[in-house]
């Protein structure tokens, strides 16, 4: 049975669609691995839907882990889903960048080229 993947409105066919403990991966015979992992290497959200876009799945903190390659030419992708913890510490890393940033302009002033 094909599963759909939808990722920022595209979506993608596929199949071996597993979850586990954390994670998710399936699938990709349409694309190479180059194009899988241009695709969903920035991806934070994902869908899992059946062919008649039944939507069965949602993972809204979702990060990329790795591509593999098969020998009849299948690209399997593995998805880390984050912890409520991961989610918070990747928000305060996030925040804290920007902070940085800014003190760094008050301090030294922007760059006028």
């Amino acid at each position: 049975m094909n599963e759909i993947i939808t990722v920022c409105s595209k979506k993608y066919t596929a199949t071996n669609v597993i979850t586990g403990l954390n994670t998710i991966s399936f699938t990709l015979s349409d694309l190479t691995a180059d194009e899988v992992e241009t695709v969903f290497k920035s991806v934070e959200s994902l869908t899992v839907s059946d062919d008649q876009n039944n939507v069965y799945g949602e993972y809204p903190n979702v990060v990329y882990k790795s591509v593999t390659k098969d020998a009849d030419g299948n690209v399997s992708v593995s998805m880390s889903i984050l912890a409520q913890e991961q989610v918070q510490i990747k928000e305060l890393q996030t925040s804290q960048a920007e902070q940085d940033e800014a003190i760094a302009e008050l301090l030294y002033g922007g760059c006028e080229e």
